[in-house]
């Protein structure tokens, strides 16, 4: 993959945790959507050496 394509992913992916974010401020569902942040960074760490 070129490094402009990379970029564009990160660009995109970026945006929709934008977006999710903004929705989840807009929808007064903050604690939800850090709970969804939390389980993510728990499940990226535990493949860490």
């Amino acid at each position: 993959m070129d490094v402009s394509e990379q970029r564009v992913i990160g660009s995109l992916l970026l945006l929709l945790g934008v977006t999710f974010l903004a929705i989840g401020l807009y929808t007064e569902q903050l604690n939800a959507v850090l709970e969804i942040v939390k389980t993510i960074f728990e499940a990226s760490v535990a493949g860490m050496p």
